[in-house]
C-alpha cells in the first residue's frame, strides 16, 4: 500500500510566514541603508563634479562664476565682468540690457554637458534669457548631474502655470550657490559675536559678480560656496511637502511663485536659519532676522526656500570653497552656520560643532 505524504499543517504553515516575515522586517532596513548610501555617494559625486567644474572657471576667467546674473543696476563690475550676458541690440548700459541666467546655467560650458548645449539652434545663448524660446530646448532638459537622487520630486516646474508658453517645462535642480548668512546685526549680537558688516556676510560665490580668491579672506577651506535646496519648486519643512508647484498664490496648497530651474536666475541659498519650531508639512513663520527668532531655530533641513535642504537623514551636503564636500549635520548650530557661511567675520570655526 503506497504511503501517504505528509504536507503542512495550518500552525507550521504559519510558523514559516511568520518567520519570514520576521526576516524581512530584519533585511529591509539595512537594504534601504544601503541605497540611501549609494544615493548620498552620488549626491557627493555630483556636487563634486559641480565644484571641480568652478574652479576650473576660476582658471579660465580668473575669478569665480557669478551666483546668477540679475542686473539690478549698471556699475564698473558689471560693465567689465558680465559681457557675455549682454542683449543683442543693447550696449550694457542698463540693467534690462543683461540676460538672466542662473547659477548652473553659467557653468554649462564646464561641466561637460556638450549634448544639452547643442540642443539650442547655435548652442546654448548666455546673451538671452535662460527662458528665452532659443534657450528652452536646453533648460527644459533633465541633468543628472543636477539632482540628487534622494530627491523625491519629478524636477520638472508644473508646465500649467508658466506663462512663456504653457508648453515649456523647465527642468530643476537640488543644488544652487550660497550667496550668503545672515545678515542682521541684532543676530549676530544675540549669538554673542560682533557683526562683521553686510559685505563680510557675503560667501564665495556673488551674484552679478566674479569674486576672486583673495576676497575671502576667512580662507576657501572656512568658506560655504555650494550646497543642498532640495525639492525647490514644492514648499517643503521638515521632511514633508505643504505647497504643490507653480499655481497661483490664491491656491491653498501653492508657492505662489515659480523657482528651482537650474537655470532660473532667482535662486540661490541664504544660510540665516529659519524660525522654529518647524511643523512638518506646513509652512514656517520665515527665516531668523531678529534677536528674538535666534533659540529655536532651524539651520538645517527645517524649510527648503532658500535654506540648506535636503533628503538625507540627518545632514546636509555642501561644498566648501576649496572644493571638499561634507556633510553638516541637521543639528548644527546657527553660531557655527553663519560662521561657515561669512568670507570675513575673522571668527575661527569647525564644521563639525
Amino acid at each position: 500500500m503506497p504511503r501517504l505524504r505528509r504536507g503542512f499543517t495550518l500552525i507550521e504553515l504559519l510558523v514559516v510566514i511568520a518567520i519570514i516575515a520576521i526576516l524581512i522586517g530584519l533585511l529591509l532596513p539595512a537594504v534601504q541603508k544601503v541605497r540611501e548610501a549609494a544615493a548620498r555617494t552620488k549626491c557627493q559625486n555630483n556636487i563634486r563634479q559641480i565644484v571641480l567644474a568652478v574652479h576650473n572657471y576660476e582658471s579660465s576667467f580668473s575669478g569665480f562664476p557669478p551666483a546668477y546674473v540679475n542686473v539690478g543696476s549698471v556699475n564698473s563690475t558689471v560693465l567689465s565682468q558680465l559681457k557675455d550676458y549682454v542683449k543683442p541690440g543693447t550696449t550694457g548700459a542698463n540693467a534690462s540690457d543683461y540676460a538672466h541666467q542662473g547659477f548652473l546655467a553659467v557653468m554649462l560650458p564646464f561641466v561637460e554637458q556638450a549634448n544639452a548645449l547643442a540642443l539650442a539652434a547655435g548652442g546654448y545663448n548666455t546673451h538671452l534669457d535662460w527662458d528665452d524660446p532659443v534657450n528652452q530646448p536646453v533648460t527644459a532638459t533633465r541633468m543628472p548631474l543636477f539632482e540628487c537622487p534622494s530627491s523625491p520630486v519629478s524636477h520638472v516646474v508644473d508646465p500649467n502655470y508658466y506663462s512663456t508658453p504653457s508648453t515649456f517645462h523647465p527642468t530643476t535642480t537640488d543644488y544652487f550657490a550660497i550667496t550668503r548668512s545672515n545678515s542682521n546685526a541684532a543676530v549676530w549680537t544675540a549669538l554673542g559675536m560682533t557683526f562683521p558688516g553686510t559685505v563680510n556676510c557675503n560667501s564665495v560665490l556673488t551674484t552679478n559678480a566674479r569674486s576672486k580668491i583673495t576676497d575671502v579672506p576667512d580662507g576657501l577651506s572656512n568658506t560655504l560656496m555650494l550646497g543642498e535646496s532640495g525639492g525647490r519648486q514644492e514648499g517643503w519643512s521638515g521632511g514633508q511637502k505643504y505647497a504643490d508647484s507653480g499655481p497661483p498664490p490664491s491656491s491653498a496648497t501653492s508657492l505662489g511663485f515659480l523657482a528651482g530651474g537650474w537655470a532660473d536666475h532667482g535662486s540661490n541659498i541664504v544660510c540665516a536659519g529659519t524660525k522654529g519650531p518647524i511643523t512638518p508639512g506646513a509652512k514656517p513663520a520665515g527665516k531668523v532676522s531678529a534677536a528674538a527668532d535666534v533659540n529655536g531655530c532651524v539651520t538645517v533641513n527645517g524649510w527648503n526656500q532658500g535654506e540648506l535642504y535636503s533628503f538625507h537623514s540627518g545632514l546636509c551636503l555642501v561644498a566648501f570653497g576649496d572644493g571638499s564636500v561634507r556633510s553638516l549635520k541637521q543639528d548644527i548650530s546657527l553660531t557655527t552656520l553663519i560662521r561657515l557661511a561669512a568670507k570675513a567675520d575673522g571668527y575661527p570655526v569647525d564644521a563639525d560643532q
